[in-house]
Order: structure tokens, then C-alpha cells, then sequence
């Protein structure tokens, strides 16, 4: 039988990441914390996967602003998210929603319980941010 051969991701990469040793960090909005799941290195850049969860409670609406991006994906692990989308309006996000988010579409999260922590994969895993509106 012939062997698969990926196209375009890093070939014998192992990226194993543990919830006890995670860090969070600062990300793109200065209102959620991210973990980073390693794959950005072992896709060298291709991908990137990540856990983001807010960094205190909903004091006000994100910012406007769409992504540069080839593919994005979010599941809901755990609470809830208004978000408002440009074209649809406003969609309720909560604990088992999967979205796939169409590449440069306007996007702001209105609000979030203090709980919501979601799983999100963009490809390329370093896409330019555009801000439309504070």
C-alpha cells in the first residue's frame, strides 16, 4: 500500500500540549487570553490552533475587524458569545457551536459570559488583522 504523502504540512511533527502546562498569553484583543496548542511550529506557520478564553469579565463589545485568512474555525468548548457578523447580523454562539468563518468577512464579538472558552484554527496561522471600526 502506498504511503500518504501531506501536502503543504511538516511531515513526522509531533505537537502534544497539556492543559496543566499551559501559559496564557496576550493576544490579539487585549480582552481574551490565549493558549497557544503548538502547532504554528510543526506546521511552520501553516496552522494555527489555539484555546482563547476572556481575560476578565465583558465590560464592553470587541472591535470590528475581519481576518486575512484562508480557513478559520471556532468550536465552543464551554459558555456563550454574541457575535455579529457582516451580511447575517447577529448569531448566539454557545457550548457545542462550530462555526467556519468565510475568509475577510466583518466581525465583532458583542458579549461573553465569563466562562466562554473556545477552540479556533486559521490558516495561514499568522493572517493579517484588519480593524473596520473601534
Amino acid at each position: 500500500m502506498d504511503k500518504y504523502e501531506p501536502k503543504g504540512f511538516a511531515r513526522g511533527a509531533l505537537a502534544v500540549s497539556h492543559e496543566k502546562d499551559a501559559d496564557w498569553d496576550d493576544g490579539l484583543r487585549d480582552y481574551f487570553a490565549y493558549r497557544d496548542l503548538g502547532m504554528m511550529e510543526k506546521t511552520g506557520g501553516k496552522l494555527r490552533a489555539h484555546v482563547i478564553r476572556p481575560s476578565g469579565p465583558c465590560k464592553e463589545q470587541g472591535d470590528q475587524h475581519y481576518h486575512k485568512v484562508d480557513f478559520q474555525m471556532i468550536y465552543v468548548l464551554k459558555g456563550w458569545a454574541r457575535v455579529w457578523f457582516e451580511g447575517t447580523g447577529e448569531v448566539r454562539m454557545e457550548e457545542g457551536s462550530c462555526m467556519y468563518q468565510q475568509p475577510e468577512i466583518e466581525h465583532r464579538v458583542l458579549e461573553w459570559s465569563d466562562d466562554y472558552t473556545v477552540i479556533e484554527l486559521l490558516v495561514p496561522g499568522d493572517p493579517e488583522t484588519v480593524m473596520t471600526a473601534p
